[in-house]
């Protein structure tokens, strides 16, 4: 069972998900930042010995957290892709959306989406900083002119690392933005200033700690 954490966001119910995820219950939408998928592929193309394998791993993920949650959509807030696609992380995105062919699925295309090609993935492009309810969705951190609403966002990697432990993933939780976690597992991260994270909470794939 993934661990989550119930949370009010802008006055809104949320779920944070351990495996770097959240979940918005009055949407039934499961929301993730940071796909990369085919970053592998692409660092083996650069002569960087990586294994493979990544992009099926992270899909496994995201398919154990679509049968958890029961969600009805997902909505990937930037970089669905790390840069040119390829041939093997084209195979693995089929076989997982056609294994969800009635899940809605949208992405706010981020700085790595310029390969995106949204009619062959079945997603639908939504605009960066579209709104819906009390937030507005955006790739990285902040506000759409005109935009009065609470940000989602991507696009920082946040981690955190508390005494003798290494770094987690974070959910950075602010006064008027929460940046997700990167899903994938195969990215660097943005180390957060202790100062900067209270109220945040760390993952770590199993677990959730709030940081009071």
């Amino acid at each position: 069972m993934v661990e989550r954490l119930q949370m009010v966001l802008s006055g809104e119910a949320v779920t944070l998900l351990a495996d770097r995820a959240l979940y918005w219950p009055a949407r039934q939408r499961l929301i993730v930042a940071d796909l990369h998928l085919g970053k592998g592929a692409v660092m083996r193309r650069a002569g960087i010995a990586v294994p493979s394998g990544g992009t099926r791993r992270d899909l496994a993920r995201l398919t154990a957290l679509l049968d958890v949650t029961r969600a009805d959509s997902l909505w990937v807030l930037g970089d669905f892709l790390h840069a040119a696609r390829s041939e093997g992380s084209d195979a693995a995105w089929q076989q997982f959306r056609q294994a969800h062919s009635q899940l809605a699925m949208a992405v706010v295309p981020g700085n790595h989406d310029r390969a995106l090609d949204a009619d062959a993935a079945d997603v639908e492009l939504i605009p960066d900083g579209t709104s819906d309810g009390p937030f507005n969705f955006r790739h990285a951190p902040g506000e759409p002119d005109g935009a009065s609403g609470y940000t989602l966002c991507g696009h920082l990697h946040p981690v955190f690392k508390l005494p003798a432990m290494r770094a987690h993933p974070l959910f950075w939780i602010g006064d008027r933005c929460t940046v997700l976690p990167a899903f994938s597992l195969f990215t660097g991260g943005l180390r957060v200033d202790r100062r900067q994270v209270l109220g945040s909470v760390l993952c770590n794939g199993g677990d959730l700690l709030k940081l009071e």
